[in-house]
């Protein structure tokens, strides 16, 4: 009490005579107390709910003086430290096994990434590339470890339903009122792009793939479970993500949309445990956003796009910038031939982590537009060579088959997020060509966590089965 006391009187002083750093001071101390009154598990749930929410909102909470410290690193860090200090002080922290395999994957990916700075030209770019994989990693895992349960997956899900609908309202924020977050690509080209939504993530591409990564946990809700408020949840969170899309522009997720749905109908069908009226749901779902997107692509129907989107969804116009070497096709077709070019040259070894991208920008034709790869196998296999990008095709092809195994569940709960997980997965195999890199994209690494916590929990589920 008399630490607090005087903890206190510091901090009332400090407020009157220096009050930025009273203020800043009192926040500290008022965090500290809470801190220290909590269990530590509330505390490490607070922070992994914490870690979810900052990492999608990414660059937007983060200093404008300094935006490399966002919130979400910041967050990171302290459950870093926090855990750190836990085991310190003789704490234990619960690991699941079902977690070993793919976090020792995840750590020689780590790894070899460290060993191939040795031949990286530029090590600095390295070394963030490695820091910014170790973050997403952890967030994976942090995810897996704390929703492993079954309340906690529950809770889970309706934080990232609550985080869906912030999302969809920065969206209708832009396309109805024309604000946009100060981090947004369209932020001064209202004239020609005024259709385009990018809410949280930078560019309509990156949002565009959070929606099809969130689309197959919606349409789940409304083949696996017969409450019909889960049932209207799924259905206007389905439809909700669709006709956003078409407000993004997005070629590649509008072919994710078909492979999710194309992924639905053949898990359900092999599976002769799966009831007959879920497989005839799942067609009734694909018709209805059949129904949804092909009248708006062609310009028809109650959705009337401008002519600058449905442009974008061209795919003729895709293959005629491709063959004339103009606009985004013809950009992409170089990046992807240079890329493996790369590969080969390297003998297979990669760049080194974190610069592939500068290495093809000297010889690409296109140098003033190149950033990265806009190809997140590509850019694994670029930089970390044939033995990253095998290692990264081991860990998703154990979250893919750990889906399956949960869709065949006869709990509903598993099923559900099996088959969610499965769709979602096999879409981004496509999806993640969308982004310039996934590398600091929070919704892949968010999916990734669930697809871990699903596993966790399909291994409990099975261990206590006599």
């Amino acid at each position: 009490m008399v630490a607090v006391g005087a903890v206190t009187a510091l901090c009332a002083a400090l407020s009157v005579f220096v009050p930025p750093v009273g203020t800043a001071l009192t926040i500290v101390a008022c965090a500290v107390l809470v801190a220290w009154t909590r269990p530590v598990g509330v505390l490490g749930r607070a922070l992994a709910v914490a870690a979810i929410v900052t990492a999608i909102a990414g660059p937007n909470l983060a200093l404008p003086t300094a935006p490399g410290i966002s919130a979400f690193r910041v967050v990171i860090v302290l459950l870093f430290a926090g855990v750190l200090a836990h085991l310190a002080i003789g704490g234990a922290i619960p690991w699941p096994r079902a977690l070993s395999l793919p976090a020792s994957l995840f750590g020689l990916i780590l790894l070899w990434a460290v060993i191939s700075l040795a031949w990286a030209d530029e090590p600095t770019e390295g070394i963030r590339w490695i820091g910014l994989f170790a973050l997403g990693v952890a967030l994976s895992l942090t995810i897996a470890v704390t929703f492993s349960t079954r309340a906690r997956m529950i809770q889970l899900l309706k934080i990232l339903g609550a985080v869906f609908l912030v999302v969809v309202a920065v969206s209708l924020m832009e396309l109805v009122l024309g604000i946009r977050l100060p981090t947004s690509r369209l932020l001064d080209r209202t004239a020609d792009t005024a259709f385009a939504a990018t809410s949280f993530f930078g560019n309509e591409n990156n949002l565009a793939t959070y929606l099809t990564l969130t689309l197959p946990y919606f349409v789940g809700l409304v083949i696996v479970f017969r409450d019909i408020r889960l049932r209207v949840i799924g259905a206007a969170g389905g439809l909700t993500t669709l006709l956003l899309l078409l407000y993004t522009g997005s070629k590649t997720n509008l072919l994710v949309t078909a492979l999710v749905f194309l992924t639905f109908f053949i898990v359900l069908a092999m599976d002769r445990s799966m009831r007959r009226q879920a497989f005839l749901g799942a067609l009734a779902l694909g018709a209805a956003a059949a129904l949804v997107l092909v009248p708006a692509l062609n310009g028809v129907g109650p959705i009337k796009l401008s002519d600058r989107a449905l442009s974008k969804f061209s795919f003729t116009l895709l293959t005629e910038q491709v063959d004339n070497g103009v606009g985004s096709g013809a950009v992409r077709a170089s990046l992807t031939n240079e890329g493996l070019t790369l590969v080969r040259e390297t003998g297979g070894i990669g760049a080194g982590a974190g610069n592939s991208s500068a290495a093809i920008a000297e010889r690409t034709e296109y140098p003033e537009v190149v950033l990265l790869l806009h190809n997140w196998w590509l850019e694994v296999a670029a930089d970390l060579g044939l033995i990253g990008i095998a290692l990264y095709i081991c860990v998703y092809v154990f979250m893919v088959s750990r889906q399956l195994r949960a869709a065949r569940s006869p709990d509903p709960l598993l099923r559900y997020l099996g088959l969610a997980g499965t769709a979602a997965l096999v879409g981004f195999v496509v999806g993640s060509l969308a982004p310039s890199s996934a590398l600091a994209f929070s919704p892949m690494w968010i999916t990734f966590g669930v697809c871990l916590a699903t596993t966790v929990l399909l291994s409990a589920t099975r261990g206590r089965q006599p």
